[in-house]
């Protein structure tokens, strides 16, 4: 199953508000979306799943580790380039704004020893996230025309699926 194509692109997050009263406008958060995986800056990368208004991000990778619930939200498109987020237990909400459209590609690479890696470009950007399931992730982010993997990316890493 793939994810609708207005998902795709790179997001930047507004805002957060959650239900116990706090908020943050303030740091920079980024989303990017290919047909069928995410990366997200605060550390984490995997498949999104789409049924209707509710998205679901499944992390191979994340660090911090990831607490044990689902990572879901209802969505709420409001144009083209701007979505809300509500969490499906209620405690928080996103603003959204999609700050590149694409059209995106993406690689989900693998390397022996068990580490995992997905490499999303977009017209002018790329991203980058590697790591251990259950260890540490790491993210890094490029603009300009040609994506290629970071230098601390390493070697012996081969495809293991693509989309876009």
């Amino acid at each position: 199953m793939t994810v609708p194509l207005q998902y795709h692109g790179l997001w930047r997050r507004e805002g957060i508000w959650r239900s116990d009263g706090s908020s943050d406008t303030t740091t920079q958060v980024l989303w990017f979306q290919s047909a069928r995986w995410h990366i997200d800056s605060r550390g984490f990368a995997g498949s999104t799943v789409v049924e209707g208004a509710r998205c679901e991000w499944h992390p191979e990778i994340a660090f911090p580790a990831l607490g044990p619930g689902i990572d879901a939200g209802t969505m709420r498109f409001d144009g083209v380039d701007k979505v809300e987020e509500t969490g499906i237990d209620g405690s928080y909400r996103e603003l959204w704004v999609r700050i590149d459209a694409g059209p995106v590609r993406a690689q989900r690479l693998q390397r022996d020893g068990g580490a995992l890696a997905w490499l999303i470009t977009g017209a002018e950007w790329m991203a980058w996230a590697h790591g251990h399931p259950g260890g540490m992730a790491q993210f890094s982010i490029a603009r300009g025309e040609t994506a290629a993997l970071p230098p601390e990316a390493g070697s012996g890493w081969h495809v293991s699926a693509t989309d876009g």
